[in-house]
């Protein structure tokens, strides 16, 4: 598809400034002055065990491992978008994990890291960005630091 040239963002600093929000909400680590402050979701989930990623602030609330699963769901959506395709998303079913085996737990990881690294890539391949784009990757940085944000008030309330 074509899109008209004013559609179409192109700037070296646009690209890098996506990379640089994404991997902060992905892979912060407050050790690395790089990143000051902010862990990301990769670098809090990493350490867990299967039942720690089992836990949740109230009974029935959403657990660590929910959020992992919900932000997996939505990194695959926002590939698939960035790719030009469209796949259906189960938002509800993505709240729904509880407790899992630790195999379970490290699949889950593994695949929320794959597709963080794809996501990477094609970040650095796009030649131009239209709006659209550009604001749902926006947006889906700022989600990954809200979930990174709720796993850590998770941990820290955790009897």
């Amino acid at each position: 598809m074509e899109y008209p040239e004013q559609e179409k963002f192109v700037h070296a600093g646009l690209t890098k400034a996506l990379l640089s929000g994404l991997e902060m909400a992905f892979e912060g680590d407050e050790t690395n002055q790089s990143y000051g402050w902010y862990n990301g979701l990769l670098f809090s989930l990493e350490p867990l065990s299967a039942a720690q990623a089992g836990q949740s602030i109230t009974e029935g609330g959403s657990t660590i491992a929910a959020h992992a699963d919900h932000a997996l769901l939505t990194l695959r959506v926002v590939l698939a978008m960035l790719n030009n395709q469209r796949i259906e998303a189960d938002w509800q079913s993505s709240w729904k994990l509880r407790q899992l085996s630790e195999a379970e737990w490290n699949q889950l990881k593994s695949e929320l890291r794959q597709q963080y690294q794809a996501t990477r890539a094609l970040i650095q391949e796009k030649p131009f960005w239209r709006e659209t784009e550009l604001t749902q990757m926006i947006h889906h940085i700022a989600h990954t630091a809200y979930h990174a944000s709720a796993i850590r008030q998770i941990l820290r309330s955790a009897p």
